[in-house]
């Protein structure tokens, strides 16, 4: 199934968000932030999938929320947070989360190297948490130019050995860091999929064959070997829109008009 996020959509109400996004889309990743955080839009959210028929994922807040903090009470803040949404997702029967890994600020500039130990602890405690209440955690591999953890496919990998932990490719991200053709390696473990292009310089979100990653080598691959959502991840929902005729076409080989 296709589906579509962004941040912006944060910023309009819910309910008529979800109108908007339902014409077009069978599925609505949410960014549990602003004005769409998981415990304030709960009701909204039970009556658009009853109404409207919409079917959801989460994304777990970004804003401030570390998992890779060399701080430890602001990384169990950051691990608390998230297992609080994951309860949400189990509350409404949300299957897939979605998950950043840590980033790298303030004194882990000296070592960065901390960051990624203090990323792994908490994917640690989090999986079996995410398991115990029967939702798919999902780790994105994050773009090379915001000082994060986990923007090289081997990182990832390490961060989730020896938990049942899931990744999500981020395709554009991946492009920012050349790091496509290595994902790609693990395609098996992969139980989400963010769809977006750059210039490979800085994670633009363009629609998702305006830019340099190789769209058809990524798409033969998730039409070989994966089964599950992939979420346009876009500036709005008109670009989104554009980036699912574009996929559509593709997975079903058929020719540009």
């Amino acid at each position: 199934m296709i589906g579509v996020a962004s941040p912006l959509f944060c910023g309009t109400p819910f309910p008529r968000m979800a109108e908007a996004i339902a014409e077009h889309f069978e599925l609505w990743e949410v960014l549990s932030e602003g004005q769409h955080r998981l415990d304030l839009v709960r009701d909204d959210l039970v009556r658009a999938r009853d109404s409207l028929g919409l079917r959801f994922q989460v994304h777990a807040p970004m804003s401030d929320v570390n998992v890779g903090s060399v701080y430890e009470p602001m990384r169990l803040a950051a691990v608390s947070e998230i297992k609080q949404v994951i309860t949400l997702c189990r509350a409404l029967d949300i299957a897939v989360l979605t998950v950043h890994p840590g980033f790298v600020n303030g004194i882990a500039f000296l070592d960065r190297s901390k960051a990624l130990d203090m990323t792994r602890r908490s994917i640690h405690e989090l999986a079996p948490f995410a398991e115990e209440h029967g939702i798919v955690m999902a780790v994105e591999n994050l773009p090379a130019n915001i000082n994060a953890t986990c923007t090289k496919a081997y990182e990832l990998v390490e961060v989730l050995e020896g938990t049942t932990a899931s990744i999500c490719f981020d395709m554009g991200h991946a492009n920012t860091a050349g790091e496509v053709d290595n994902m790609l390696k693990h395609v098996s473990r992969f139980r989400n999929v963010h769809m977006h292009n750059n210039e490979g310089q800085w994670d633009q979100h363009n629609i998702i064959d305006d830019g340099i990653a190789d769209l058809d080598k990524v798409v033969s691959a998730l039409k070989e070997s994966y089964s599950g959502n992939i979420v346009i991840e876009s500036t709005d929902l008109g670009p989104g829109l554009e980036s699912k005729a574009i996929l559509e076409r593709l997975l079903h080989d058929c020719p540009a008009p």
